[in-house]
């Protein structure tokens, strides 16, 4: 595979790999960056970084939702950076064990080393626990803070994964280029969750993985009362799924039905935060919330939802 110049020490080091996310036509190195073969733009390399997101053409929203990001991330203690590394003991048994159940459905008939590429990656918990697993990894975040939380996570622990700027919306790769394509609480920040699953899809040869927040039933009034969720950085409203959001999600996939799990992620507070770093507080915590979990499940409800499809 063609490398691009050594000159740049781009964190994506592939060239053969990328298109442009405008028109998915080939790119060329040059001086400036990357630049189109079709529509002549050009994407820069700074902080060794593929800019591959061109600002003049995102919406106003997506603009207040980057810079809300970056704002957010610049901002984050560097202990912050590990998550949940330095959650409560029971918030990082909570956030393990949704992502142990993501893994547990993927790679399923894949007989070589599957690659994923795991999108709105932040500061790449999920990175490095894929690439932990056996994974061959990359990673991609509209916010630059973000990266560079993802590059200072990734030296302290002695790993190495490719990542750049994107947009879920415009990933800047061709069809069927990864295994599987994975994003875990992202979507709902941009104007059209459908639309970056749908990119996902795109670039997935057998299958696509979301955990995203979600509401239903009594969760949409209690979410309108703001006692479901809590504020988020986010400058706009984040839109969360729903079943009808869902459905229309695994009908992109190409699928009747997907594999789904809801989860009930208790707010933060005292009890859950503090007390939750005690072993025993920590282990009935997370047995009542598993119980909680799985008679909300009867009924539908629930304020998290993993959602796996098998790309046909």
């Amino acid at each position: 595979m063609k490398p691009m110049t050594n000159e740049k020490k781009a964190t994506w080091d592939c060239l053969e790999m990328l298109v442009c996310p405008s028109c998915r036509a080939r790119l060329t190195d040059c001086t400036q960056g990357l630049r189109c073969t079709t529509c002549d733009l050009t994407y820069t390399v700074t902080e060794s970084i593929p800019r591959m997101v061109d600002e003049s053409w995102l919406d106003e929203a997506t603009r207040q939702e980057m810079a809300a990001q970056d704002g957010h991330f610049a901002g984050l203690p560097d202990k912050a950076v590990f998550k949940p590394d330095y959650h409560s003991r029971y918030r990082r048994c909570r956030t393990r064990q949704r992502l142990e159940h993501l893994l547990a459905q993927l790679d399923r008939g894949i007989t070589h080393r599957p690659s994923v590429h795991v999108a709105c990656c932040g500061t790449g918990y999920e990175v490095e626990a894929l690439l932990q697993a056996g994974w061959q990894v990359s990673a991609s975040d509209l916010s630059v803070q973000a990266l560079r939380g993802l590059s200072k996570r990734s030296a302290a622990r002695s790993y190495r994964v490719p990542y750049l700027q994107a947009d879920v919306r415009y990933l800047p790769f061709a069809a069927d280029s990864f295994d599987v394509a994975v994003a875990v609480e992202g979507l709902h920040h941009t104007p059209d969750p459908l639309g970056g699953f749908t990119e996902l899809v795109r670039v997935a040869r057998h299958q696509v993985a979301v955990i995203e927040p979600y509401t239903t039933g009594a969760l949409n009034l209690l979410a309108r009362l703001g006692l479901a969720h809590r504020p988020e950085y986010s400058r706009r409203q984040p839109r969360r799924l729903t079943a009808s959001l869902a459905g229309q999600m695994l009908s992109v996939a190409g699928v009747d039905a997907g594999i789904t799990r809801l989860y009930l992620d208790l707010p933060p507070g005292l009890l859950a935060d503090t007390a939750g770093d005690w072993p025993i507080l920590a282990a009935l915590l997370g047995a009542s919330n598993r119980g909680a979990e799985w008679l909300l499940g009867i009924v539908g409800m629930g304020n998290k939802i993993a959602l796996v499809a098998d790309v046909n």
